[in-house]
């Protein structure tokens, strides 16, 4: 019977150092800059009165479904947030409230944005009649 223990306890331990490993390869996969959506904005972010908060200084409405993304690119809570003047990259919907905000890493920081491009209206034209 103990034999049988001592081999059950070796094939669990066996599996779990297999499936251990078989992940390895998918965090190798986190790029070190992110992708970030078009008409991306950045600013220094003060939350030290949340729900007011401020960009650049300046009051700012946010979002009700408001998605807050550490330098890691986890998902954080705005409780969780510390420090009152943080660099960060955010998005404004049609009303000018934010809807998401990127805490930046050192090496965000140091990219440059492409310009906000303003929405214009686009003409449509009809030819089939």
């Amino acid at each position: 019977m103990p034999i049988l223990l001592a081999l059950r306890r070796g094939i669990l331990f066996f599996m779990l150092a297999v499936l251990t490993a078989a992940s390895l390869p998918a965090f190798a996969q986190i790029p070190d800059v992110r992708n970030f959506p078009e008409n991306t904005k950045r600013g220094v972010l003060n939350m030290s009165g949340y729900p007011d908060v401020l960009i650049n200084g300046k009051a700012v409405n946010t979002a009700p479904g408001l998605r807050i993304f550490d330098d890691a690119n986890l998902f954080v809570s705005p409780s969780q947030m510390t420090g009152n003047y943080i660099i960060i990259n955010y998005v404004q919907d049609n009303f000018g409230d934010v809807t998401k905000i990127w805490v930046l890493t050192e090496a965000e920081r140091k990219l440059t944005l492409p310009p906000v491009q303003e929405w214009k209206p686009q003409i449509f034209k009809n030819k089939n009649f």
